[in-house]
């Protein structure tokens, strides 16, 4: 059942996410702010995207490519606009409002790169402590979100998006207070003409009154259904 009432409801790029993974979680979290357990914090890689948008960010004001962007001959630039520093807000982000909806989809990028054509690509900073880099699936989701995103402001994209990563390296011989990293650049095609229909189905599902079923793939709905069957113990030591 769809609920009568028809308030703007704004999804963040993640909400987008928590919808694909378990409708019923994506509905206790808009209806009542009933989150998952959050995992630890990544700050560590909060600081490299910091440090990194510094970085990029002398080079635009220099008019000039980022070495990693550069030795692969692209024929682009840094995106210069003031609207980056709100695409870049993790509360505002590119966003896109729409009417028939009556919903706004938002989502936080990195950088976005500018071709010779006006067209544009997304970039985004990815560190990590593995040897081998993987792109996930979620990555690539993301990355489609953003450009359809860009598409819905008017913007000519690129059926490409643009990873850095900086993959730490453990063959020094020790730490000495230093963590070197392996820059590098991987290229994804993506093709974002899922993200209208999914966003659509996310409305209608937060628009109703009724939470969904709970999803057989879920670990957090089958931990909940699971904890419920049975009676909790108080003062219990462990």
């Amino acid at each position: 059942m769809v609920a009568k009432v028809q308030n703007t409801i704004k999804i963040s790029r993640s909400g987008l996410k928590l919808f694909l993974d378990c409708p019923r979680c994506f509905w206790l979290n808009v209806h009542h702010k009933i989150k998952r357990p959050p995992g630890y914090p990544y700050t560590l890689s909060a600081a490299v995207d910091y440090l990194v948008k510094q970085e990029f960010d002398k080079y635009r004001v220099d008019g000039k490519l980022p070495p990693v962007f550069a030795k692969e001959g692209l024929d682009a630039k840094l995106f210069v606009d003031e609207k980056l520093h709100d695409w870049r807000n993790n509360f505002r982000g590119v966003s896109y409002f729409d009417e028939d909806l009556n919903a706004i989809l938002y989502g936080a990028v990195d950088d976005i790169l500018e071709f010779s054509d006006g067209s544009l690509a997304v970039v985004d900073y990815k560190s990590s402590g593995s040897k081998e880099i993987k792109i996930y699936d979620d990555y690539q989701k993301q990355m489609e979100v953003y450009s359809w995103l860009l598409q819905r402001n008017g913007y000519q994209i690129q059926p490409h998006a643009y990873f850095v990563f900086y993959v730490v390296q453990k063959d020094g011989g020790g730490f000495a207070n230093v963590l070197p990293f392996r820059e590098e650049l991987r290229r994804v095609d993506i093709d974002p003409d899922w993200v209208g229909d999914t966003f659509e189905r996310a409305i209608e599902t937060a628009r109703r009154e009724t939470a969904p079923a709970n999803s057989d793939h879920c670990d957090h709905c089958h931990f909940v259904e699971m904890a419920s069957q049975h009676k909790i113990i108080q003062d219990l030591n462990i």
